[in-house]
């Protein structure tokens, strides 16, 4: 409920009566539950209802870590993994701005992912 002198938020007590809580206004007496609406018609808030219903949502969970990113090198990086020379790699901003890049690194035959800071 609203207070019908100042318009602030108010909660109505269990006999209907609000109880503004701006100290300013200090409206103290029943709320307006009659007012105008949009096409100049009384409108009795005490008969609406409101209701809330969940709506069901899908969810997809993708998994992209066997997705090979970025461009293939040869002769730049080595696998630590199985010593191949042909690594797919790519940056990435994982940290603050003022930070420098990450670069993410994939090894093109196995496929052992790892990074350099």
């Amino acid at each position: 409920m609203f207070c019908p002198k100042c318009g602030t938020l108010a909660f109505p007590s269990p006999s209907g009566d609000i109880s503004c809580t701006n100290y300013k206004c200090g409206y103290s007496g029943p709320a307006n539950l009659v007012i105008k609406g949009v096409d100049g018609e009384d409108v009795d808030l005490s008969k609406i209802k409101s209701e809330t219903k969940a709506k069901d949502r899908e969810y997809e969970i993708i998994k992209d870590s066997d997705k090979i990113q970025g461009i293939l090198t040869t002769d730049t990086y080595m696998c630590p993994k199985c010593d191949c020379i042909e690594v797919y790699a790519y940056l990435e901003q994982t940290r603050s701005s003022d930070e420098p890049e990450t670069r993410m690194l994939t090894c093109k035959e196995c496929g052992h992912g790892w990074r350099e800071y």
